[in-house]
């Protein structure tokens, strides 16, 4: 009995199909009439409405949309050895990792972990990173468009590109994973680390927790929505704890700053640096039933 699936026009022949007999006059009007198309034929799968939509919006994205921020940068001392940046890279888990002289602003260079491995196998464990710095550095500014800097990167075959501000600082960095990662989603591969949010609630119900978290998260593990005091758009913006206390506060607080939230509950700094928030403490009013961690 013959595959029947054999003949149907799989998801990417498709589009090209419909790449080849139509021209509009935009590639959005292009994407929009390949998902409304009612002539089409074909039913998507919800993956593959989603990969078409992040193309759709990809079209004005910036660089410093999909950037990782400074704050979360993973550099290295130009003056380290090649043993000391090899345990970094372990703990990390990253492959490349950007080396720097006098500080985070001054990138000479980037280091593969290939590079590294060449020089443990010779036996050069104390060797200054400095000495084996061959790749060269890609600056951008952050108002870059996403799909420019992806033609840029595979044309130039470079992997990692630092975004700088108008002031030549580093203001955040950017992968071809990360680029990827705007379409298609995220890419996790057996290196990369789990990152634990913590949440713990205190014995006076108060709950520690990881600016980070997700508001899904905290309400799973403790039962407070955080989030339900949030319009529909704010909802849509807002996903973690770090972001819900920014939003409240307009600014990035200090260490030890109580903020006030919605229906009497607070939110304690623990933990800050000048370009994010970290940990924060939320403490709830007297009234509220205690929390507790699910199991």
């Amino acid at each position: 009995m013959p595959d029947e699936t054999k003949n149907e026009p799989s998801f990417c022949s498709f589009v090209t199909n419909f790449f080849k007999h139509k021209q509009p006059e935009t590639v959005r009007e292009t994407i929009e009439d390949l998902i409304e198309d009612a002539d089409a034929g074909q039913e998507f799968s919800e993956h593959e409405q989603l990969l078409l939509n992040n193309i759709l919006c990809l079209r004005d994205k910036k660089c410093s949309s999909a950037m990782i921020p400074r704050a979360d940068i993973v550099g290295f001392p130009k003056d380290g050895t090649v043993g000391d940046l090899a345990e970094l890279m372990i703990t990390k888990g990253h492959s490349r990792i950007p080396i720097y002289g006098e500080s985070l602003d001054d990138i000479i260079g980037i280091v593969h972990v290939i590079d590294l491995v060449k020089c443990l196998l010779n036996g050069q464990k104390n060797v200054k990173v400095a000495d084996i710095i061959t790749n060269n550095v890609k600056f951008v500014s952050p108002s870059m468009r996403v799909l420019d800097l992806l033609r840029q990167m595979q044309l130039q075959k470079v992997h990692m590109a630092m975004v700088v501000d108008e002031y030549g600082g580093i203001d955040g960095l950017v992968t071809i994973e990360d680029l990827l990662e705007e379409i298609v989603g995220d890419i996790e591969d057996e290196y990369d680390l789990d990152e634990d949010h913590i949440i713990t609630v205190q014995e006076n119900g108060e709950i520690l927790a990881d600016a980070k978290a997700e508001l899904d998260e905290i309400k799973e593990q403790t039962g407070l929505d955080l989030a339900s005091a949030l319009d529909d758009d704010e909802k849509e913006d807002i996903d973690t704890l770090g972001g819900l206390v920014f939003q409240i506060a307009q600014r990035i607080p200090s260490r030890g700053e109580i903020i006030e939230g919605n229906g009497g509950i607070k939110f304690r700094i623990l933990e800050v640096d000048p370009r994010r928030i970290k940990k924060v403490l939320i403490m709830l009013p007297k009234e509220t039933p205690a929390v507790a961690v699910s199991e």
